[in-house]
């Protein structure tokens, strides 16, 4: 690693348009089926940015606990759940240093989070997670993915090394981000029972062929594992 690993938040006050992060994702959801509605199960949002998964785990009816390493994002959970007459506990915090004894968690859901960080804070959080999840429990989230031909150009971001970049400007201005291989998936999750995983590609307008190519082999890994 080339420079000392950072972890920074989003700037949340400067995102204009925030409805985009006030609705939960669909498969984040789901997870409720596999849940069921026991009020005793409990329910940690690692990295909640301003709520919406934290909210919505909440009216669940759950014992829903939260952080963000951005205050501006725990204020505007502890906000919004006011409004909505819900409760959590939600504090400030690194994904590297859960606040949280061992085996407390039924489900913890880290959606577009973890891979804000260089790999050995990545593999920090994972066992951070693992320690905190009951057995049997769920790890739920994200992480950020390139085909190993695809390269970063430095014109807009800062290149810490082939798989890590430093973004620069606007809300995500120093916010670190891995992109995994998908043999780095096998090695965060090694000691998980891997149940699920999904790789998406999102591409943006226009849409003609020649451009959608272009974005090729840049997406995301959806993974569903779980503690032995």
């Amino acid at each position: 690693m080339k420079k000392e690993s950072v972890q920074a938040g989003w700037k949340w006050l400067e995102l204009n348009d925030k409805s985009g992060w006030e609705l939960p994702d669909g498969p984040v959801m789901r997870l409720v089926f596999s849940l069921g509605h026991n009020p005793k199960i409990k329910v940690y949002d690692l990295g909640c940015g301003i709520g919406r998964h934290t909210v919505f785990f909440a009216e669940q009816g759950y014992q829903v606990y939260a952080s963000d390493i951005s205050e501006d994002a725990v204020q505007a959970t502890k906000s919004w759940l006011e409004k909505a007459g819900l409760v959590a506990d939600v504090h400030q915090g690194r994904i590297t240093s859960i606040d949280h004894p061992d085996n407390t968690f039924d489900l913890v859901v880290s959606f577009n989070v973890i891979y804000h960080a260089f790999r050995p804070d990545i593999i920090k959080a994972v066992s951070e997670v693992f320690r905190v999840l009951k057995p049997g429990g769920i790890f739920y989230g994200t992480l950020l993915t390139k085909d190993k031909s695809s390269h970063f150009t430095e014109k807009l971001n800062e290149v810490v090394d082939e798989q890590t970049l430093i973004i620069k400007g606007g809300v995500e201005d120093g916010v670190p981000h891995f992109f995994s291989h998908l043999d780095d998936v096998f090695d965060f999750f090694n000691d998980f029972l891997l149940e699920d995983l999904v790789y998406t590609e999102v591409y943006s307008s226009p849409y003609n062929l020649e451009n959608v190519l272009s974005q090729k082999g840049w997406g995301h890994f959806r993974f569903l594992v779980r503690k032995p």
